[in-house]
């Protein structure tokens, strides 16, 4: 009769025990189920918040008079992005199109678009004044497209419209390049005198 006793209070007691852990493990799982839930829910709001100041962008553009192109709308950004094959033959239909280049001074004299202008991206800034308001379509280039991406956002942000990033850059241009003229040196260059 004792080992039955026993018997009944030891399953009895690995019962309980094996409980405890179940609860336990079930508690964390919980815990993990509702942190995972919160990081889903923060992400989401996130997702919409950028979602939402994609299409405040996009509404911007066109509540400017801008035109939009299917990747501005899609990605909601404040600039259309296009090869470099048709940056050349927009530009040779386009004669009110302004070109900025957004390379260092050295890549510019190494090589650039017939009559762009040079604008350092670390200095659009400073320099904005020198950007054309006027312009029918504002061609922004770079090396490989990323700095002019960047131009292409601070100049969304002083109001520009019809901005075109050319996402491929120089590196792809197809046509001929005007080697070594400088139409106003960078602000950051030293004068001597």
């Amino acid at each position: 009769m004792h080992i039955v006793l026993y018997l009944a209070v030891t399953f009895s007691v690995l019962v309980s025990l094996y409980s405890l852990v179940a609860i336990k493990h079930l508690r964390r799982q919980i815990s993990d189920t509702k942190d995972s839930i919160t990081s889903q829910v923060s992400w989401a709001k996130e997702d919409l918040r950028n979602d939402m100041n994609g299409i405040r962008t996009v509404l911007r553009v066109m509540a400017d008079g801008g035109r939009l192109t299917k990747d501005m709308v899609d990605e909601g950004k404040p600039y259309a992005d296009i090869t470099a094959v048709e940056a050349e033959a927009m530009l040779r239909e386009n004669s009110n199109a302004t070109v900025i280049v957004v390379r260092t001074p050295s890549e510019y004299l190494a090589g650039h678009i017939h009559g762009s202008r040079l604008i350092p991206v670390d200095e659009i800034e400073q320099r904005i004044n020198e950007v054309p308001r006027n312009a029918e379509a504002l061609f922004v280039v770079c090396q490989g497209g990323g700095r002019s991406a960047a131009a292409c956002e601070i100049l969304s942000k002083h109001g520009f419209i019809n901005l075109i990033n050319i996402a491929d850059g120089m590196g792809a241009w197809p046509a001929k390049r005007e080697i070594g003229v400088v139409i106003r040196p960078p602000a950051s260059a030293t004068v001597n005198g």
